[in-house]
């Protein structure tokens, strides 16, 4: 082995190789502060590897530190950063807030409005610092019609997590429906400013403005 690679690179690379035991070994390691400093690296590999240790073993703080990552000229490291982030995200969900959404999807598969509304407003109330819980009310108020509703959770999740750019898609789709299309492409472009991967900014853009020129 080279002894000039960080140990951490190695075990970026052989990844697959370590499987579930990955986090712990980098967590024996690398702390959350050493993998930061890392991530300013000019080496878009150290970036890569250091950014993919964070999605393992970082926290809240780690996920709105990664957020302005996303924007970064490498592709490769936006996608990272963005894998890494939802990797934090349902790390620091606890259990019963995994089987709760996981009710709350249930209800919105069954068209089981009522019951998805009130388990999604006790969702916020428990874990109102989670974008998920305000993304999935502010879904469920977009399929009821409730467009003001859902436009309030979007900006309440981007007042508090600037780079969620799911919520900007849900934004766009909501002044789409309220017939404000200006409004709505400026959300749909902001989500892909955040994160030019974003394949449902780009998508969306797509398919409703081919439409409205028809």
């Amino acid at each position: 082995m080279n002894i000039r690679t960080p140990k951490l690179v190695t075990f970026y690379r052989e990844r697959h190789v370590y499987g579930r035991m990955v986090s712990t070994i980098v967590a024996e390691h690398y702390c959350s502060h050493t993998l930061k400093r890392m991530v300013h690296s000019r080496d878009i590999e150290k970036q890569q590897a250091a950014i993919w240790g964070l999605g393992l073993i970082g926290k809240q703080a780690e996920y709105s530190f990664l957020g302005p990552w996303l924007r970064t000229e490498s592709s490769a490291v936006r996608r990272e950063a963005d894998d890494a982030r939802s990797l934090i995200l349902e790390r620091i969900r606890c259990e019963w807030q995994r089987q709760y959404a996981l009710e709350i999807e249930d209800s919105i598969a069954e068209a089981n409005w009522n019951s998805a509304r009130r388990m999604a407003d006790l969702l916020v109330t428990r874990h109102g610092l989670h974008p998920e819980s305000w993304l999935l009310r502010s879904l469920i108020r977009l399929y009821t019609s409730q467009l003001s509703g859902a436009i309030d959770d979007c900006r309440h999740v981007l007042s508090f997590d600037p780079e969620c750019y799911r919520a900007c898609v849900l934004l766009g789709q909501c002044y789409w429906l309220m017939d404000r299309q200006a409004t709505a492409k400026e959300c749909f472009l902001e989500a892909a400013r955040i994160y030019p991967e974003c394949r449902a900014a780009k998508e969306t853009l797509h398919r409703y403005f081919h439409a409205a020129q028809q």
